[in-house]
């Protein structure tokens, strides 16, 4: 089978998993400018502290069992059943601990993630979802491993219609507060879970096998101090934020966030405001790290069923290419337009986005860098899987934590978003550089450096120049340089017109 044909079969694969993923993260980018409007920026703050907390969580409710499975269920096939048994039991038990934990001791969970007093109920829905979402974990894992794309998007479909619709009855129809978005999610979770039934019908069976459990956790757990790493990259700067001191906020931010709407008796509101106004402009990096994701439900199960091909390691490293190609465009596009895209005017003299949050804009590309190395970290964990080097994540955990911890200590009390936002991408820049160094050796991939890295120059120069010249920020120049660049990597030979015109009709 010919690169063609297998790359036209990754990004197929792409698209129709990436439609449920980036389409569930689209929606929630699009609930946010409703947000906006509805809640303050302090209460919005709020919720987004407890989000930020279920990313650190989810990674002690699922400790790697889907790689887990993914990994044992592809390699012994004969056994599909007694895998997705051991896996389903072992999250089962572990969550319903895990959330009655959380429930118990609500008052002490609510007071580290920052949450405050008045949204402690907001804990009890946040146990209710991360328990329905292990336990579809496996389920979807099968999915995947199955190559049953359009079944994976239709159930992730029908979560995202539920947490829609509710959000804006709970919201517009019944007033409620910013509850509405936790009992949105908690039923859309139960729903999905609901849909993936008929797998647990089909393959689960009462049974336990303890020997494959610990080969499971020998395998899974590894991928759990790699998560950390991603969590404290991604989202421990929130927590930082949460803590600055609120004459430093005022200071800082008074000249550009209005201030004016704030009760000073409430408790935490200043930073409060400032987190709500970081997490509301993530949502449009978001928009980059979406394209990430989507390539990553694809890649795992791509790299594992071709990990014997003759010619794995030159199929791998063009994928690479094609990749870093193709995410510089994506961040070109949304650095140039987000302006553009927030002012969209809508009916009743609104725009897309409420003005109050355009003073964080800035950070948006900082963010998407630290997107982009985040793909190219999901490109280097092939040659680890495939050697069952899973410890190497362990290593660029390590890495990525510390630099993200150091960076927000030492930065974010006193800079404030902009630390913030440069710790995400100078964490995400350690762990691909720490992955690649370990891994080069154990499994060497020809990367096509010069295509590559001409790339890059491309991308910055572009980027540059926009951000240099005044006269580049329009929508016409914006897409002048966007073509400029595509002209620049079909020049470097790294897509010829005819083949992406095939690959785009592949998709469809």
């Amino acid at each position: 089978m010919s690169f063609a044909v297998r790359i036209r079969k990754l990004v197929s694969e792409t698209a129709i998993y990436g439609i449920s993923s980036i389409v569930g993260r689209l929606i929630n980018f699009i609930l946010f400018p409703f947000y906006s409007y509805v809640f303050s920026q302090a209460d919005y703050g709020s919720a987004s502290l407890l989000y930020a907390a279920f990313i650190f969580l989810n990674i002690g409710y699922q400790y790697g069992m889907e790689s887990a499975y993914l990994k044992f269920a592809s390699v012994t096939p004969e056994n599909r059943k007694g895998t997705f048994s051991t896996a389903s039991f072992s999250l089962v038990i572990t969550s319903l601990v895990f959330s009655g934990l959380i429930l118990v001791f609500s008052e002490s969970f609510a007071v580290l993630v920052g949450l405050p007093e008045r949204w402690l109920s907001l804990v009890y829905f946040a146990a209710g979802i991360l328990l329905l979402d292990t336990l579809s974990i496996v389920p979807f894992a099968e999915l995947r491993l199955s190559n049953r794309p359009w079944l994976f998007a239709a159930i992730r479909g029908a979560n995202i219609v539920v947490n829609v619709t509710l959000n804006l009855v709970l919201i517009l129809g019944f007033g409620m507060g910013i509850e509405a978005i936790f009992i949105a999610n908690l039923a859309a979770s139960g729903v999905s879970l609901v849909l993936l039934i008929p797998i647990y019908f089909r393959l689960f069976r009462f049974s336990f096998d303890s020997v494959l459990w610990k080969k499971l956790l020998r395998f899974g757990l590894p991928f759990v101090p790699g998560g950390l790493g991603y969590a404290l990259a991604e989202r421990v700067n929130i927590l930082f934020l949460s803590r600055m001191e609120p004459e430093t906020v005022i200071e800082r931010y008074s000249d550009i966030v209005d201030f004016s709407s704030v009760d000073p008796a409430t408790p935490g509101v200043y930073t409060e405001t400032i987190v709500g106004i970081f997490s509301g402009v993530t949502k449009l990096a978001v928009l980059l790290a979406l394209v990430v994701q989507m390539f990553r439900y694809a890649w795992q199960p791509f790299f594992l069923n071709h990990a014997e091909d003759d010619d794995a390691p030159q199929l791998f490293g063009r994928v690479f290419t094609l990749f870093v190609a193709s995410i510089l465009f994506v961040f070109l596009g949304i650095s140039f337009f987000v302006d553009d895209l927030v002012a969209i005017n809508l009916p009743g003299d609104y725009t897309l986005i409420n003005e109050n949050y355009w003073v964080g804009l800035f950070v948006v590309p900082i963010l998407m860098l630290g997107y982009v190395f985040q793909g190219l970290y999901y490109n280097f964990s092939a040659g680890a899987y495939i050697l069952h080097k899973t410890g190497y994540f362990v290593y660029c955990a390590l890495a990525g934590g510390t630099v993200s911890l150091l960076l927000n200590s030492l930065f974010v009390p006193e800079y404030g978003m902009t630390a913030a936002a440069w710790a995400t991408a100078s964490a995400y820049g350690v762990m691909a550089l720490t992955l690649f160094l370990l891994i080069r050796k154990q499994y060497t991939v020809p990367y096509d450096w010069a295509r590559s890295c001409g790339a890059a120059v491309l991308a910055a120069a572009c980027y540059y120049c926009w951000s240099v010249f005044d006269q580049l920020q329009g929508v016409i120049p914006e897409a002048l340089l966007i073509v400029a660049y595509l002209a620049g990597i079909a020049l470097l030979g790294i897509v010829r017109p005819g083949n992406l015109i095939n690959v785009l009709r592949s998709s469809n």
